[in-house]
């Protein structure tokens, strides 16, 4: 039976409205997560039993279940309505929103804020995206003795920028860039391979012809400088997933990218995956 349309979720205070209480938020999970019929997350198996208090047992290997075992809300201790808050608030902030604010709105501490919206970056990438998940913070930073990055100038950058294009970039790919030097000494067959745009901004910020294909570049900008202020290189590449998921979303409604995220929250995420060392 279908319990509660996302549709209908077009501010937060309409998603407060309808999931007021924690039976319908898990209600609405079950619904968005297997519509209608549960099925085991250790064995597989469709024959399930719904227990007096709203967990699930399997038929074939006798275990039992709660809606957020296999999801990314497993073992977590917060009622399952911040994390909703926090996914449509993430999803729809067009420039990010800093894990302290993202407390403030949800009532909790930083580091459990922190530790929400790293959950919900990791969601932003494409299941169907084949690039690699971690580029070396090398390429454009290093690391000092105690942890912090500083810029580095290279003697022949585009002798240290090139190789890479063809290590972490897929030939065909598009490559929203800015005016850096390195980009404007490729040869045209390395342009026509990677399809690079004309960004038609100056790298001091200067507007020049207007380039809506350069929109993804200005946006990843103004988050890192605007909101955030400083990105650790080793989480760097979620904050460009959730640039990219913004882009490719801009026509999308906010309760269609919220609901978008939600399909995809049925995979485990540990704490050592989201805070690497």
């Amino acid at each position: 039976m279908k319990t509660i349309d996302f549709s209908k979720f077009k501010s937060i205070h309409s998603l407060l409205r309808h999931l007021n209480s924690e039976k319908k938020c898990r209600e609405y999970l079950a619904e968005i997560r297997w519509q209608g019929e549960p099925v085991c997350p250790y064995c597989g198996c469709k024959k399930i039993y719904r227990k007096k208090d709203g967990r699930y047992a399997c038929s074939n290997c006798r275990n039992t279940f709660s809606v957020l075992v296999g999801t990314i809300f497993q073992n977590t201790k917060l009622p399952l309505i911040k994390w909703f808050m926090g996914i449509y608030l993430l999803c729809n902030s067009k420039q990010g929103i800093s894990s302290c604010q993202l407390a403030k709105d949800l009532e909790v501490t930083q580091k459990t804020a922190w530790f929400i919206a790293q959950k919900i970056r990791i969601l932003f990438r494409n299941p169907d995206d084949d690039f690699k998940d971690i580029i070396r913070s090398e390429i454009a930073t290093r690391t000092s003795l105690n942890g912090n990055p500083f810029r580095v100038r290279w003697s022949n950058p585009p002798n240290f920028l090139h190789p890479r294009l063809y290590e972490f970039i897929k030939t065909g790919s598009r490559i929203h860039k800015d005016r850096y030097i390195c980009y404007q000494t490729l040869a045209e067959s390395e342009k026509e391979m990677f399809q690079t745009e004309d960004p038609r901004w100056n790298h001091d910020g200067r507007k020049g012809k207007k380039n809506i294909e350069n929109g993804f570049w200005i946006q990843l900008k103004r988050m890192t400088f605007g909101v955030y202020h400083y990105l650790s290189a080793a989480i760097f590449h979620r904050y460009v997933y959730e640039a990219l998921f913004r882009h490719r979303t801009a026509a999308y409604l906010n309760e269609d990218r919220a609901e978008l995220i939600l399909l995809r929250i049925g995979q485990v995420i540990t704490y050592k995956t989201v805070r690497p060392l």
